[in-house]
């Protein structure tokens, strides 16, 4: 129901742009804009397909009851390391680590791993280390490294305590397996 929402908000969002950039500016800037929006598409298409691809094995291929004691309710602080270690290898942007987590969420993670997932990822990518060290030096990318080493279990453990409940919620809004 609110995935409908947010794509009716979203087409209702382009419309009026569209209709804004044909009052201002005509249809060669719109239709600029629909080629843009194609070429976008088209080159993230291949990825998309990719990351639901290993979203749906992970579903599949990993054993509910195996996800719930790693990455469930019971395995609690391992569950929170586990979930932090997984975001910080997983290579990709969002196109990626969303479905995955989204495939955790189903298949019986917690929140609080799902959380520190989703934080180690954008927090600890090992994927992303190499151009930050190259761009920012090794110094700073100690500093921020070690700044934010803590936030991924943290945030998870306050999600555990916090929404606990709310991963059942969830579960049915994602349409669980």
């Amino acid at each position: 129901m609110r995935n409908n929402t947010i794509v009716v908000v979203f087409l209702i969002g382009s419309a009026a742009l569209a209709a804004w950039n044909l009052y201002s500016s005509g249809t060669a800037v719109v239709l600029e804009g629909l080629v843009g929006a194609g070429r976008t598409l088209l080159s993230v298409f291949p990825l998309l397909v990719g990351a639901f691809l290993v979203a749906g094995m992970i579903q599949v291929l990993v054993p509910r009851d195996l996800v719930q004691r790693f990455l469930g309710e019971e395995a609690r602080l391992k569950g929170l390391v586990l979930g932090s270690v997984a975001g910080a290898l997983v290579p990709g942007g969002p196109y990626v680590y969303y479905p995955i987590a989204v495939s955790f969420l189903r298949s019986g993670a917690s929140m609080g791993t799902i959380i520190a997932f989703i934080t180690a990822k954008n927090l600890w990518s090992v994927s992303r280390l190499p151009m930050e060290v190259a761009l920012l030096g090794p110094e700073l990318t100690v500093i921020r490294f070690g700044v934010t080493f803590l936030f991924p279990p943290l945030l998870g453990l306050m999600a555990s305590l916090l929404l606990k409940d709310y991963a059942d919620v969830l579960r049915g809004e994602v349409g669980e397996e």
